[in-house]
C-alpha cells in the first residue's frame, strides 16, 4: 500500500515529504542525546537484514547473554538491538530485539546505546556521543574490486563526505589480513585501532560445523550425499544478466565426470539482481538459492564455487575447496570497475567461455590448485582463526563492563 501511494504522489511532494521526515529524524536523535547512555545496551546494524558479520557477532553476543542470565539470574545482563531495513524478513533468534532503520525505537537505541556494531556506513544524521564505542565490521574482506577512496570518483561527494565522517567516528575496525589492514589505512580515511582477528562471518568456514551443513541442506531440500556447486556471480550495472549465461545441465555432467557422485547447482545471485533470478530455468538439480538467508551458510555447505569477480572467491578458498572464475565480460568489466589485483594474476582457474570452464573442471588438479592458491594467500597474511566473533564480543563485554 505504501509503495502504491508513493507512485500516486507527484515527485515534488515526495521530495518535500522526505525532507520533512529527515528533519524529524534528526530532531529526534538530538532530543534522545539528552538522555543518559545505557552501558548495558549493544546496538548492531546491517541494512541488508540479519546476516554478514553483524549476524555472527550478534549470535556470539546472545550466547554470552544467556550464560550471564543463567549464572547471575538475569540480574547483570545486557540488551541486544539489531537494526535493519526490513525487520519483517529478519530471522534473528529470541533475545534479540529487531528494529527498523530510522524508526523511533531505532533512533532511540542508537542515541543511548553504549556500543555500536555496524556492517555498513552509518546514516548521515547519526552522531556518536562521548562515552559511546563504535565497531565497524565492514561487509567485505579481501577485495578484488576497488572501493571507497580508490573508487572515489564514482561514489559521489555525498557518499564520500559521509564515509569520512563515519570513519572518524569509528573506534575499531576488523581486519582478516594484512591486505585489509593496509586497505583500511589507505582507502577508508581511517586512522584508529584495527583488530586483526579475522571476519566473524568466516568463522563457520574456518571451523566447519557439520550440524549447520546438514541444516542448510535440509532447508534447501538437498540430500546429504549430493555434492553442491555454488554459482554466485557478482552484480552488473543496470541489472545486466547476459554475463550469467551458462549451460547448467552440461556443467552438471562435467562435474559428475570429473569428481564423481551426484551434483546439484545452487544459484545465488547478488541481492541487487536477485529479484530477476527468474531468467534462469530451475529444476531439481538447478535450484534457486538467491533468496537463501545467508550466503556464508551456503558457502560452508558447498563443495565447489563458481564466481566471476566476487570477493567470496578468497573466503571460499580458506576452506581449501575448488574455486573457478567464469567471466564472459572480463575485458569490459576490468576496464570499467578497476581491481586491486591484476585479474590474470589471481590464483584461481579462469575462463571466458563455457568451453574453457568445462576444460578447467575436467583437468582440475587438487594438489596444483591448493599450492597455487595457498601461495597467493600467504602473500596477504591471513588472520583467520575461526574465533573472530569471540574476539569482537570479548571487546564489547570489556567496554560494557561485563
Amino acid at each position: 500500500m505504501r509503495t502504491l501511494i508513493k507512485k500516486m504522489l507527484p515527485g515534488w511532494l515526495l521530495t518535500i515529504l522526505k525532507q520533512v521526515r529527515y528533519v524529524w529524524i534528526v530532531c529526534l536523535f538530538h532530543i534522545f542525546h539528552l538522555l543518559p547512555i545505557n552501558r548495558r545496551k549493544v546496538v548492531v546494524c546491517n541494512v541488508w537484514g540479519f546476516g554478514d558479520n553483524a549476524k555472527y557477532v550478534t549470535e556470539e553476543l546472545l550466547r554470552h547473554k544467556k550464560k550471564l542470565e543463567i549464572k547471575e539470574n538475569c540480574k547483570n545482563s545486557f540488551d541486544i538491538f539489531f537494526i535493519t531495513n526490513n525487520p519483517k524478513s529478519a530471522y534473528a533468534p529470541g533475545g534479540v530485539k529487531v528494529l527498523k532503520t530510522n524508526s523511533i525505537s531505532a533512533i532511540f537505541a542508537l542515541a543511548t546505546g553504549k556500543v555500536w556494531v555496524d556492517n555498513n556506513r552509518k546514516e548521515s544524521y547519526i552522531r556518536k556521543r562521548k562515552g559511546q564505542y563504535y565497531i565497524q565490521t565492514w561487509h567485505g574482506g579481501i577485495a578484488l574490486k576497488k572501493i571507497e577512496k580508490d573508487y572515489e570518483d564514482k561514489l559521489g561527494p555525498k557518499y564520500v563526505a559521509n564515509a569520512k565522517r563515519d570513519s572518524k567516528m569509528a573506534d575499531l575496525y576488523l581486519s582478516n589480513s594484512s591486505f585489509c589492514t593496509n586497505m583500511y589505512r589507505n582507502s577508508f580515511w581511517y586512522h584508529g585501532e584495527i583488530l586483526e582477528c579475522g571476519s566473524p562471518r568466516n568463522d563457520i568456514l574456518i571451523q566447519p560445523n557439520a550440524a549447520l551443513t546438514r541444516e542448510v541442506r535440509n532447508r534447501l531440500g538437498i540430500d546429504q550425499n549430493v555434492h553442491i556447486a555454488l554459482y554466485a556471480p557478482t552484480y552488473r550495472e543496470e541489472n545486466n544478466t547476459k554475463p550469467y549465461q551458462l549451460d547448467f545441465h552440461e556443467l552438471l555432467q562435467v562435474l559428475g565426470n570429473r569428481f564423481g557422485g551426484n551434483w546439484i547447482i545452487a544459484v545465488r545471485l547478488h541481492p541487487l539482481v536477485s529479484e530477476q533470478s527468474g531468467f534462469i530455468t530451475y529444476d531439481n538439480q538447478i535450484i534457486n538459492a538467491s533468496h537463501y538467508r545467508d550466503i556464508y551458510e551456503l558457502m560452508a555447505a558447498a563443495d565447489l564455487l563458481i564466481t566471476d569477480y566476487s570477493n567470496i572467491m578468497f573466503e571460499f578458498s580458506f576452506m581449501k575447496r575448488p574455486v573457478f572464475l567464469y567471466a564472459l565480460d572480463e575485458a569490459e568489466y576490468t576496464k570499467d570497475r578497476g581491481f586491486y589485483f591484476d585479474y590474470t594474476s589471481l590464483p584461481f582457474l579462469k575462463a571466458n567461455t563455457e568451453e574453457e570452464l568445462f576444460n578447467h573442471i575436467t583437468n582440475y588438479s587438487p594438489r596444483e590448485d591448493r599450492e597455487r592458491v595457498q601461495g597467493f594467500l600467504d602473500t596477504l597474511t591471513i588472520y583467520e582463526t575461526g574465533e573472530a566473533s569471540k574476539q569482537v564480543v570479548d571487546r564489547i563485554l570489556d567496554i560494557i563492563g561485563m
